[in-house]
């Protein structure tokens, strides 16, 4: 059978598969395979409808009857046509707008929207932050929130939205470079575009959205300055742009000298005395040369603990660590998530030959860094909430499964298998990002992913109990907070967590609960002036009068004539005392 032929079968049974294991997923209770099972906390429609349009493209004679209309727009996406290419990053940024993140259960989403919230200054909170990530994801959003105009959360899916009709645009331009017509390119613009990164895009406030874009951009670019030698000055921009916005940007660095060689090198090498190439090299160096030494000091200061903590050495180190417990699952479950098919690489790879282009060595050397790395990262909150740690790692991937899937459909004899391939990514994409709309399955999603195996590290549990405890609080569900605050404080009995603990059970009428919670917290903290005054609120709803005394009095040993210590102690003399007059 012709190379081509195998890819073309390789490829078809490995959509096959996917597709048979989110049906068998969607009934089996466990998080082993979280990125395939999101069935399960999705209405029945949004769960089998994209999954059920996917089945269908695999059947021949069904994926035949609309491959006309994907091969018009590929045909269209193939020439630039300004108005499909206008309306697909419209629809991309419609996407995103519309399907807001309610959830918002991924990483730091939480601490980000309230930095800006609060007004708290980002070297308080996140001080490993580059400036880029501050100007977007603080500065910004704080000026159009002062100004009336949005709110954080709206500030940032303003920006996610045009970020997602950028990304849909460098989608298009990728397949374009690779010089694709009909359901190929439609295919091929599918697999770059609709990643699981696009969840970064509703709402979320942090680099590593704008690190996935930049990632796809830099595997567009650099297609299109390796096979046509134009995109040069693009491809150094966004080299630049991402070194003051995240440290992990350094992972494009290798790419970028790559690409530099193999379209700069034998017979471009006169192009190197050129003002415009001069400037488009100068442009990434300059941004290392002035951001180099602050992505050290950041990287020396906070990646330790995300390499080599505590809970790492105690695995044995940091290789037995990395493939630890049910650190191989997680990391098959980030792979699916971000980037739908490309578990199919090395199928692909093997079925066609091992692709020795040019362009396949680019995309490898651009995804290897990040993929190197993914092992040896740990997150604190585990890869299944942490999982915006590894969007570069997801759209790398997909752009790399994007040429594979595109060379495959090239030459093949079944140009229906476009079809099929542009609906496989786009159905999971789409429910990834419907998923977080409904805040109650999002709810049921984190706490299946505490309380069913595989039993998670403690450092994770108590992140995602904390998550649990944070986002009812914030919807008042006092009883379901404090509960979650008390199963975090079983792992990581923090002061801060114990003081929430202490408020959600005050706000529950869980007054005894709260007492306890205060108590535990002074322990750790007895100087906290809120530890303090919180006890004493509750024990004067008790009552307990002579806890509360002490509450004030310790108040008062902290901030001497504390008015409003002042104030609570004369209204618990005056209290007591008709209580007195009243037993006489």
């Amino acid at each position: 059978m012709p190379a081509l032929d195998r890819a073309a079968l390789a490829l078809w049974i490995g959509l096959a598969a996917l597709a048979l294991a989110r049906l068998v997923l969607g009934f089996v209770p466990g998080m082993w395979a979280w990125g395939l099972n999101l069935h399960r906390f999705l209405s029945p429609a949004l769960a089998w409808l994209p999954w059920a349009a996917g089945a269908a493209a695999l059947l021949p004679p069904l994926a035949r009857r609309i491959e006309p209309a994907f091969a018009r727009l590929g045909d269209a996406i193939a020439r630039g046509s300004a108005l499909p290419t206008l309306a697909c990053a419209a629809a991309a940024a419609l996407l995103v707008w519309l399907l807001q993140d309610r959830a918002r259960f991924v990483g730091d989403f939480l601490i980000r929207q309230g930095t800006v919230e609060e007004g708290i200054r980002p070297a308080a909170v996140w001080p490993q932050a580059l400036p880029l990530d501050v100007l977007l994801h603080y500065t910004l959003p704080l000026a159009l929130a002062n100004a009336g105009w949005t709110d954080a959360n709206g500030a940032a899916r303003l920006l996610g939205a045009a970020e997602a009709a950028l990304l849909a645009l460098v989608a298009l331009a990728f397949a374009r470079a690779l010089a694709l017509r009909g359901p190929a390119a439609l295919a091929a613009a599918a697999v770059a575009f609709f990643g699981g990164a696009l969840g970064l895009l509703t709402g979320y406030s942090k680099a590593f959205a704008e690190m996935a874009v930049l990632t796809a951009a830099n595997a567009a670019f650099g297609i299109a300055l390796i096979r046509e030698g134009r995109g040069l000055l693009p491809l150094g921009a966004a080299v630049a742009v991402g070194l003051a916005l995240h440290r992990s940007a350094l992972g494009f660095v290798p790419a970028l000298v790559l690409a530099w060689g193999l379209s700069l090198g034998g017979a471009g090498r006169a192009r190197w005395r050129e003002p415009r190439v001069l400037a488009s090299l100068a442009l990434p160096l300059a941004a290392l040369a002035v951001m180099g030494p602050r992505i050290v000091s950041v990287a020396r200061r906070f990646d330790p603990t995300h390499f080599a903590s505590a809970e790492v050495m105690a695995q044995g180190g940091v290789w037995k660590a990395a493939f630890a417990g049910s650190r191989p699952a997680d990391m098959l479950g980030l792979v699916t998530a971000l980037s739908p098919l490309a578990v199919l690489v090395p199928a692909l790879a093997l079925a066609r030959g091992l692709p020795r282009a040019r362009e396949a060595l680019f995309l490898a050397v651009l995804a290897l860094p990040f993929v190197a790395v993914t092992p040896f990262l740990h997150p604190s909150g585990g890869l299944l909430r942490d999982w915006d740690d590894f969007a570069a790692m997801g759209a790398a991937l997909s752009m790399l499964t994007a040429w594979l899937v595109a060379e495959t459909l090239r030459g093949t004899t079944r140009p229906w298998l476009g079809v099929a391939v542009a609906l496989a990514v786009a159905g999971p994409a789409l429910q990834w990002l419907a998923h977080p709309t409904d805040v109650d399955r999002g709810i049921a999603r984190a706490l299946a992913a505490v309380n069913e195996p595989p039993a998670r590290a403690g450092p994770e549990r108590a992140s995602i109990w904390d998550y649990l405890g944070t986002r009812n609080y914030q919807l008042e569900r006092w009883r379901a907070s404090a509960d979650a605050f008390r199963h975090a404080v079983e792992t990581a009995p923090s002061a801060r967590m114990l003081q929430q603990w202490a408020l959600a059970a005050t706000m529950a009428g869980d007054l005894a609960t709260a007492v306890e919670a205060y108590h535990r917290q002074l322990a750790k903290e007895p100087d906290s002036y809120s530890g303090w005054m919180g006890l004493a609120a509750v024990t004067s709803r008790i009552p307990d009068f002579a806890e509360c005394r002490r509450a004030l009095n310790r108040l008062l040993e902290l901030k001497p004539g504390d008015p409003e210590a002042t104030s609570l102690l004369h209204a618990l003399d005056e209290e007591e005392a008709r209580r007195a007059r009243g037993g006489e």
